[in-house]
């Protein structure tokens, strides 16, 4: 009888050491276990690096995508264009809005939207494209603001934020990105608003 062996492969643990865990007992020792000071000293420390001039901290990355449709004025009557290969959350926020999701296919032998697909996907009624970044992989933000820039005659603003572009907004997916450069750029200062995620498999708190 052949015995089979058992092993407990992990999931992407998150790299934490003792320097963490001081952290955490250093915060929770001051009596601040929400937005604090380390939260904002946080903050301060993401912008610096990646060249923002400013960052917030929220629950999640969902919560960052669907926070800031909401600010821009997102809603029925819009589109909202992102890629077919990404988590739900990135096409979640934009029904929770209430405006229409509309799938870009990834290009062939790539993880990355069909970028000639996005320019014909865009129309009037399109506000925002979630590009997203895969695997530690930015997306050619280059192709994404041509093709914005190709179709910027058929934006119409719907609220005074929306106003102040005069093209569809692009909002990075970009939990996959953190540390990643583009052109001499890091992620986070390459969109118009890019989320990151803090999640054990995610670059920024996993180990890899």
């Amino acid at each position: 009888m052949n015995m089979i062996e058992k092993r407990n492969i992990l999931f992407s643990p998150p790299d934490i050491t003792d320097a963490e865990i001081a952290e955490v007992l250093h915060a929770m020792r001051s009596g601040w276990i929400t937005t604090g000071p380390r939260t904002k000293l946080f903050e301060r420390r993401i912008a610096e690096y990646i060249g923002a001039n400013r960052a917030v901290c929220l629950n999640s990355a969902t919560s960052a995508m669907e926070l800031t449709l909401r600010i821009l004025g997102i809603g029925p009557d819009d589109e909202v264009i992102t890629s077919a290969y990404t988590y739900t959350a990135t096409a979640s926020v934009i029904d929770h809005v209430g405006a229409k999701i509309v799938l870009i296919d990834t290009a062939p032998n790539s993880y990355e939207m069909d970028y000639y697909k996005l320019v014909d996907a865009i129309t009037e009624r399109t506000k925002v494209i979630i590009p997203v970044d895969i695997g530690g992989v930015m997306c050619n933000y280059e192709k994404i603001f041509a093709a914005v820039e190709n179709r910027k005659n058929l934006y119409k603003p719907g609220s005074k934020i929306q106003n102040l572009f005069d093209r569809p907004i692009v909002m990075s997916d970009a939990v996959h990105s953190f540390g990643a450069p583009w052109c001499e750029k890091e992620s986070g200062d390459i969109a118009d608003f890019t989320p990151f995620s803090l999640l054990e498999v995610k670059f920024l708190t996993g180990s890899q």
